[in-house]
C-alpha cells in the first residue's frame, strides 16, 4: 500500500484506526517508508507532546494550503487487548483537536483543509464531523473524511465534505479558485466545486499496474492456494428475501464454524462471533486460502476471558438482543436496529437461548441454558471472543481485563489452519442453539408481500449510509394504508394491535452517586435498562467529565430523563 501511495505521489497521509491493529514497530516502519507527510494531530505522548505533526502547509502556486489530520479517538478502546499497539499514547477527540489546530493555524494559511479519519456521526459520545463542520464554519474550507465507509458528498454549514466510501470506490476532489488582492488570497466561494470521482469508470494506469505486477501476482498466488475442500455449500440461499441476509436471523453454519474454531483454540466453554459481511458464504468445492476472508473479514485476534452467567446474559442482551427492532403486529419480516452495525451483532455458541423481539430492548434474551440446565447467575464460564469485542466489552464494564485466560493469534488464520488440518472435506454444521421468537409473521397478505419483494415492486430498506441492511420491517397494515397492497378480501382480518407495553422504569432521581466499580455503561444499564444510553449520561455531564472513561466513586452525575 505504501509503495502504491508513493508511486501515485500522495502528499499527505492521515492515519486510521486499523493502522494500530499490529505491533507499533510495524507502524513506525510503515510511516518511515512513506515519502509524503504523515499526520495525526490528536495522538499525544506521555510528556504531553504530539507524536506526529497535526498539519502541514503546502505552497501551491503561491497559495498557502494547510492540511491537518486527525484520527478516530477510540483506538485505546479498540486496542485494549494490547495497548502497546498504540504505544500507550493518549487520543483527544476530533472536535477538541480541530479547535486546537485551527487556533495554531491562525494567520498561517490561505486555505485550510481537514483530513479526518472519522464519520459524519460520532461514536461513544464523541462528536462527529457533522458537528465539527457546524462549529467551525468559516474557519475550515473543506473536509475529507473516512472511517464510516460511507459515500458522502455534502455541504455542511457552507463547508464541502467528502467521504469516498471504501475499497477505493471513489476519490474525493475539491477545486478552489482564489484571487489575490493586496497580497492576500481569498477563495471565490461561488466557484468552489466538490465531487466524488467514480474509480470504476477509469482505465488503470499502465505504468502503475506494471510497478505493482509482481506483488499483485504473488498475492493472487497466495490467495488462490488450495488448503482444503468444502463438502457442501454453507448458505443456500444467502438471502431469505432480497435485502434480508439469512445468516443474521437464524443460526447458521458460518458463524457456528467461527465459534467452533474459537472454542477449540482457546478451550473456552462459550463463544461469540459476528457475521461481518451479509454475503458471507462457503461454496462446495476447493477451500482456498482467501476463503477465510469470505467469512472473517478482519485481522482480529482471539481472546478468552472468565465470566459469570450473569455477565454472559448481560453481554447477550447488548450484543444480540438489542440488534433487532421490536416486533409490531402485522410485521412479515424481522428487521435490524439501524444504529447497530452488523459487525457489532454477535451469535453465541455453547449455550442455548431465544431472542424474544416482542419485548423491549434489554429484556429479550430468554431461556438461556448451559449443558441442558438453566444458566445460573453464579455459574463460572470461559468466553471466547475477538480482541475488538474484548476491548469494547472491557470499556463498557461488562468484562474485566483481570479475567483474561487466553491470548492467541489471528482468528482468520485459525480458520484456515482448522480446514487444512481436517482429514475430510469441511461439512456445514449448525446446532440451531438459538432462535428468534415473539414475532407472528402471519399477515393475510404475507405471501403477496414476499412476491412483491422478489419482483422488485417492494424494497427492503437499508440504513441511510447503506451499511446495514433490512433496517425496517415490512408491515401489512402499513403497506395497505400506503396503498401499496390491495384491500383485504372478505373473511381476512387485520392483525390485532399489540397491547401497550408497560412504561419503561424512569430514573428515580435526577442525580446518581458513582459507586466503586461503576462505569457509564453499567450505570445506564441500571437506570435505563440498556447500557447504550451511557452516551446520554456522558452528554449530560461533560462539564465535569474529562472523558467518558474517567469517573470516580463519590462523583455525583446528572441523570437526564429516559
Amino acid at each position: 500500500m505504501i509503495g502504491a501511495m508513493n508511486s501515485l505521489g500522495y502528499d499527505a497521509w492521515v492515519l486510521g484506526n486499523h493502522e494500530f491493529n499490529f505491533e507499533f514497530a510495524n507502524l513506525e516502519r510503515t510511516i518511515a517508508a512513506f515519502q509524503g507527510k504523515t499526520l495525526a494531530g490528536n495522538i499525544y505522548k506521555a510528556d504531553g507532546t504530539r507524536w506526529l505533526d497535526a498539519y502541514t502547509i503546502f505552497d501551491v502556486k503561491g497559495v498557502k494550503v494547510a492540511v491537518f489530520g486527525i484520527d478516530a479517538p477510540h483506538i485505546p478502546q479498540w486496542e485494549a487487548s494490547d495497548p502497546t499497539h498504540y504505544d500507550n499514547m493518549t487520543f483527544t477527540t476530533p472536535m477538541e483537536e480541530t479547535g486546537k489546530i485551527l487556533a495554531e493555524l491562525e494567520g498561517k494559511a490561505d486555505v485550510i483543509l481537514g483530513a479526518i479519519h472519522y464519520g459524519l456521526d460520532g461514536e461513544y459520545g464523541a462528536d462527529g464531523v457533522r458537528q465539527i463542520a457546524e462549529k467551525y464554519a468559516g474557519k475550515v474550507d473543506g473536509l475529507f473524511i473516512g472511517h464510516a465507509h460511507a459515500k458522502v458528498d455534502e455541504e455542511i454549514a457552507g463547508i464541502p465534505v467528502l467521504e469516498p466510501a471504501n475499497n477505493g470506490a471513489y476519490v474525493g476532489k475539491m477545486t478552489f479558485t482564489l484571487k489575490e488582492s493586496g497580497g492576500k488570497w481569498t477563495i471565490e466561494a461561488d466557484k468552489t466545486t466538490s465531487e466524488l470521482l467514480d474509480c470504476s469508470a477509469v482505465t488503470p494506469d499502465a505504468d502503475f499496474m506494471a510497478q505493482m505486477k509482481d506483488l499483485h501476482e504473488k498475492s493472487l498466488a497466495l490467495a488462490s492456494k488450495v488448503v482444503g475442500e468444502v463438502a457442501e455449500t454453507f448458505m443456500d440461499p444467502v438471502f431469505i428475501l432480497p435485502g434480508i441476509p439469512a445468516a443474521i436471523i437464524q443460526d447458521n453454519p458460518i458463524t457456528d464454524l467461527i465459534n467452533i474454531v474459537q472454542m477449540e483454540e482457546s478451550g473456552a466453554d462459550v463463544s461469540l462471533a459476528a457475521l461481518f459481511n451479509e454475503n458471507s458464504n462457503l461454496e462446495k468445492g476447493p477451500f482456498l486460502h482467501r476463503d477465510s476472508v469470505k467469512i472473517y473479514q478482519y485481522d482480529n485476534t482471539l481472546f478468552a476471558v472468565k465470566v459469570t452467567g450473569k455477565q454472559l446474559k448481560a453481554i447477550m442482551e447488548e450484543q444480540a438482543g438489542n440488534f433487532f427492532n421490536q416486533y409490531q403486529p402485522g410485521d412479515v419480516t424481522i428487521s435490524f436496529n439501524p444504529d447497530i452495525r452488523m459487525y457489532n451483532y454477535d451469535m453465541f455458541a455453547g449455550v442455548n437461548y431465544e431472542i424474544d423481539i416482542s419485548k423491549p430492548a434489554g429484556e429479550r434474551i430468554i431461556n438461556v441454558t448451559y449443558k441442558g440446565e438453566p444458566l445460573a447467575d453464579d455459574t463460572e464460564l470461559v468466553l471466547a471472543l475477538n480482541n475488538y469485542r474484548y476491548g469494547g466489552l472491557v470499556g463498557a464494564g461488562l468484562i474485566s481485563a483481570d479475567d483474561v485466560v487466553y491470548e492467541g493469534g489471528a482468528v482468520r488464520d485459525m480458520i484456515t489452519e482448522y480446514v487444512a488440518n481436517l482429514d475430510k472435506p469441511l461439512e456445514p454444521v449448525c446446532d440451531n442453539n438459538w432462535k428468534i421468537v415473539g414475532a407472528d409473521l402471519s399477515d393475510p397478505q404475507k405471501d403477496l408481500i414476499y412476491d412483491m419483494v422478489r419482483s422488485g415492486e417492494l424494497t427492503v430498506p437499508t440504513s441511510e449510509d447503506g451499511r446495514t441492511p433490512n433496517v425496517a420491517s415490512l408491515n401489512g397494515p402499513a403497506l395497505r394504508a400506503e396503498g401499496k397492497l390491495p384491500p383485504l378480501e372478505e373473511g381476512e382480518t387485520e392483525p390485532a394491535p399489540q397491547p401497550e407495553p408497560e412504561p419503561a422504569p424512569q430514573p428515580s432521581a435526577e442525580t446518581y452517586t458513582v459507586k466503586a466499580g461503576d462505569c457509564l455503561w453499567t450505570i445506564a444499564q441500571q437506570l435505563y435498562g440498556t447500557g447504550y444510553k451511557w452516551s446520554d449520561l456522558y452528554e449530560a455531564n461533560k462539564a465535569i467529565l474529562a472523558s467518558p472513561d474517567l469517573i470516580y466513586a463519590g462523583q455525583v452525575l446528572t441523570v437526564p430523563a429516559a
